[in-house]
């Protein structure tokens, strides 16, 4: 994950110098997060290589079901409190979100004869979200300027990714054991965590740019990780020892 910080400073300084501005770099700010992490967590799979072709195919699904996302979920309630704030985003956004990315794994690589593992439905998962995220993505940056592209490339790009790797584990767990709860199991918890994600995003004001980077970096090395590391070692194409 290194390089991730290394071009996050490379993003900054040329946003600091000011030389954000055109269109086109805008939309390679926006997009560039998602494809590098894409990269990165294609090549995590240690013992077997996921199809090029379904990989993108499920990335440019997850976008499509940004686009729909975006039109199903219903409005913000006005002057609401902590508890209809955290149901609002639980229930009107992530739940939403999440079950678009499952619907996209589901109804793509998990009915392929490569998807035969939970690796393979972790992948898929981080795909799905981060073809998402990038969509959601290009409106933020062209919305709000050059400079929300930093925030969003540390902790909302990842945070998507992160949620559809934990539906993925589980969906992947799911097909393998032929136990298909699981795949309800991975789902809760990706709408958890998203719905406590955007909630804090609303509620903790400035304490939001501490807070939102600890929570989505603290979800991928207390669960992303463990998961990544338990499919490998379950994983079919393993070496013997």
């Amino acid at each position: 994950m290194a390089a991730i910080a290394i071009t996050i400073l490379v993003l900054g300084a040329v946003l600091w110098a000011g030389h954000v501005a055109r269109a086109d770099e805008l939309f390679v700010l926006a997009v560039a997060p998602s494809f590098y992490l894409l990269w990165h967590f294609h090549h995590a799979d240690k013992y077997k290589s996921e199809p090029i072709g379904l990989l993108l195919g499920t990335f440019a699904l997850g976008g499509v079901s940004a686009i729909i996302a975006a039109f199903v979920e219903p409005g913000p309630p006005q002057n609401a409190g902590l508890g209809l704030t955290f149901l609002y985003f639980l229930f009107g956004v992530a739940l939403i979100e999440e079950f678009a990315k499952f619907l996209v794994v589901r109804l793509l690589p998990y009915r392929s004869k490569q998807f035969d593992e939970a690796m393979d439905g972790v992948v898929f998962g981080i795909a799905a979200g981060l073809g998402f995220a990038a969509v959601e993505n290009i409106f933020y940056v062209f919305s709000y300027g050059g400079a929300v592209a930093l925030f969003r490339a540390f902790v909302s790009v990842p945070g998507h990714a992160f949620y559809g790797a934990v539906m993925g584990y589980y969906l992947g767990e799911a097909k393998v054991r032929k136990m298909p709860w699981l795949a309800l199991r991975g789902l809760t918890l990706a709408i958890l965590l998203h719905g406590v994600f955007d909630t804090l995003a609303q509620v903790a004001g400035w304490l939001a740019l501490l807070l939102l980077p600890a929570f989505v970096w603290f979800v991928y090395f207390a669960v992303v990780k463990k998961e990544i590391a338990q499919a490998q070692s379950e994983s079919l194409y393993r070496p013997a020892p």
